[in-house]
């Protein structure tokens, strides 16, 4: 694989391309992401696709920390100001709909909400966040008419490219399924983050060297990287638990992510390094839960071994 110079590019000099310098650079100024619930759906819980769900995921954690989580869009966005203008001090935000599947509904209820939140005049763009096997035409193209507005974001489940990893975690759908929908989405001119979760159970360093190779060849432009972690009443939390499941400790996962950084292209925007689920519902690992020192440790790493973000990117795979 062809190593790459530190790239003069949107992030700079710094060793990968922060989502946070990205906002300021293209909005000019801090840019919150405000999450909105809507009492969307899932299929892969209910019977269409599957039942249960993936074996990580809890329905509970996906709530939003700010309230009132029941209430209006606009009420929802507006509580979500407040807290982040009391953390951050910011006036702009991104509107993400996260819980479930947000592409589940009625192509007329969704033009409601999507709208009521992109209206707003505080939100510069628009997140939705759904599975690659759950969009059909008409909401592709709902969202194309939107993103000639604001930009929109598309947040497709991948978590790894490897369909016997997929089917093991009771995806419900393959890595064509997210091939299908990428390319599709950038047809009507939306931007994608992909979601990949490291250190699944089975998953190897050949798996994320094809995860990251299918990112780069579709041209996605973020990725929100998760370290596999465990929350209870979920089907992982029986397997931890029967002592089934390794989760990677602190030192295995800043590796992975240290590698898995080099493989991509320069200038995908990182939008997540580490994630958790809410305190009272983990049951490991405890580092997760201190999201800054995770942080700062891969950082550390890229700077002392001097590695950056797309040092080993595949020069076939560079955009025109």
């Amino acid at each position: 694989m062809t190593e790459c110079a530190l790239p003069t590019c949107s992030h700079g000099h710094a060793r990968y391309c922060r989502l946070g310098s990205h906002f300021r650079k293209r909005f000019g100024q801090r840019v919150s992401k405000i999450t909105l619930r809507a009492g969307f759906s899932c299929p892969n819980r209910d019977g269409r696709i599957g039942l249960g769900g993936c074996i990580f995921c809890s329905e509970t954690s996906l709530l939003p920390r700010q309230g009132p989580i029941f209430g209006s869009i606009a009420e929802q966005l507006e509580a979500g100001f407040l807290t982040h203008r009391h953390l951050h001090e910011t006036q702009l935000a991104v509107a993400y709909f996260q819980d479930q599947t947000a592409t589940d509904g009625p192509i007329e209820l969704l033009d409601t909400l999507y709208t009521q939140a992109m209206d707003h005049p505080r939100v510069v763009a628009l997140s939705v966040g759904t599975r690659p096997d759950w969009i059909d035409d008409a909401v592709f193209e709902l969202l194309g008419k939107l993103s000639k507005k604001k930009p929109v974001f598309l947040e497709l489940g991948l978590q790894c490219a490897n369909d016997a990893i997929l089917k093991s975690i009771n995806r419900g759908h393959g890595v064509l399924d997210f091939e299908n929908a990428v390319k599709k989405a950038h047809q009507y001119g939306l931007e994608i983050v992909a979601h990949v979760i490291l250190g699944l159970p089975g998953e190897n360093v050949a798996d994320r060297i094809a995860t990251a190779d299918c990112l780069n060849r579709l041209g996605v432009e973020g990725v929100k990287l998760h370290n596999l972690h465990v929350l209870i009443d979920t089907l992982l939390a029986d397997r931890f638990l029967a002592g089934e499941v390794h989760i990677p400790t602190l030192d295995e996962y800043s590796d992975m992510v240290v590698h898995f950084l080099q493989l991509l292209h320069p200038e995908m925007v990182i939008h997540r390094l580490v994630g958790h689920g809410p305190k009272h519902l983990m049951l490991s690992p405890e580092w997760a839960l201190h999201k800054n020192k995770a942080i700062e440790k891969i950082e550390q790493i890229l700077v002392s071994k001097n590695l950056w973000q797309g040092k080993l990117f595949c020069t076939q795979w560079r955009r025109n």
